[in-house]
């Protein structure tokens, strides 16, 4: 299976979780009605961007919904403790394997707010060696080559490991307008991966369905746009946010988890 008939595949996968325009439609209407005026509102709303609302378990971050409707626009989403599959073994990490918070990021090769938080999240966990980030997928419809470039890094990290996994999203947050077939078949080239096991990995329908499955959890726990975030706080509370927040806002959502 080449990746456009991956894509055949995946967009009838997709179908049974794509988001309901009218939906879409309706939470940005809300967000705009609620947070777009007045002016002073918004100031207020940026200056507690960083701070935690408590509810039973878990928590949500004045947060930004973020590709599908407008980047910037708040929105209130809280995370799904239930539907929530806690960091391990498998998931593809950066920074201390052994750090007490775990940023938990579901994103999008494509989306450019990802973009923007995939370099301040670096930073945080060069920056603090009691964090850890781990990446799930959240592939939106909307973006054409979203869910190829997650199938691809999944086998661009079976065939080279994490570290090479890791190597590939920055090189793809950097050039998102270049995904697709050339952009893939070049990285594995350059890195020094066996093109045949690459290609058998991309007709593994097992692997699509991995990411589906990253889809359906972030869906699940709350995801209503892209990047969403869960931190996971030392005693296992869940910290939601969405949205590129800058680095000083993700660090004051830290500074929140190393008190919970």
């Amino acid at each position: 299976m080449t990746i456009v008939g991956l894509k055949e595949y995946v967009m009838y996968k997709q179908a049974t979780v794509a988001f309901n325009k009218n939906i879409l439609m309706k939470t940005n209407t809300q967000a705009q009605n609620r947070y777009g005026v007045p002016i002073a509102i918004v100031v207020a709303g940026l200056l507690i961007a960083g701070a935690v609302f408590w509810t039973g378990s878990s928590g949500s971050v004045a947060s930004n919904t973020a590709e599908d409707i407008k980047g910037g626009q708040p929105s209130s989403h809280p995370a799904q403790a239930g539907g929530f599959r806690m960091p391990d073994e498998t998931d593809h990490v950066r920074g201390n394997p052994d750090a007490k918070i775990v940023v938990v990021e579901f994103s999008d090769f494509e989306c450019p707010f990802c973009g923007r938080l995939h370099p301040t999240l670096t930073r945080v966990v060069e920056e603090n060696d009691d964090v850890a980030w781990v990446y799930r997928h959240f592939p939106l419809n909307s973006h054409t080559n979203a869910f190829s470039a997650a199938v691809a890094s999944e086998c661009i990290d079976q065939a080279g490991g994490n570290d090479v996994f890791w190597d590939f999203a920055d090189t793809a947050f950097a050039n998102q307008r270049q995904l697709g077939d050339r952009f893939y078949r070049g990285f594995v080239q350059e890195a020094g991966i066996d093109a045949g096991v690459f290609e058998i990995c991309l007709n593994n329908k097992a692997v699509a369905e991995g990411v589906q499955q990253d889809l359906d959890e972030v869906i699940a726990v709350g995801g209503r746009g892209t990047p969403y975030v869960v931190v996971v706080t030392p005693t296992g509370k869940l910290m939601p946010f969405s949205g590129a927040l800058s680095f000083e806002q993700v660090m004051n959502v830290i500074e929140q988890a190393r008190n919970n």
